[in-house]
């Protein structure tokens, strides 16, 4: 009898901080899943913090919760690097605050958060507002 297998995951989006963006989820890039019918920027740009609170990835500013640390043993904590977010909720809310004002490009391409849509295996990169403009 042939084996059924199940259906593939799909690939994550590889999503890029630049700038404030990039201090505010204490990663340059990560790569995060989505579901394969895709999900709307908008929603995606509200999820980002809880996203990079849960991956907890890199060195630099993490954006990990109080509690998420609580769970894990003292020295398996990620090494924090920061002037600025030095508590774990000013980290999340900084990253609330770029990415509300944040224009995104996904694949390359300006997107409006109103209407577009992150589909499995996009690049969408996270451009916070530059000084001067």
């Amino acid at each position: 009898m042939p084996e059924i297998s199940a259906a593939p995951t799909p690939a994550p989006i590889h999503v890029r901080f630049f700038a404030a963006a990039a201090e505010a989820a204490g990663a340059q890039e990560l790569r995060l899943p989505v579901p394969a019918e895709g999900i709307a920027v908008m929603e995606l740009l509200a999820d980002l913090p809880r996203m990079v609170r849960e991956q907890g990835s890199s060195p630099g500013p993490a954006a990990d919760s109080a509690a998420g640390d609580a769970d894990r043993n003292p020295d398996e904590r990620p090494e924090r690097h920061s002037d600025h977010n030095s508590d774990d909720g000013a980290a999340t809310l900084s990253l609330e605050r770029v990415c509300a004002r944040s224009s995104v490009l996904i694949n390359g391409v300006r997107a409006r958060t109103e209407t577009s849509r992150v589909r499995p295996g996009d690049q969408l990169d996270v451009l916070p507002p530059f000084a001067g403009g």
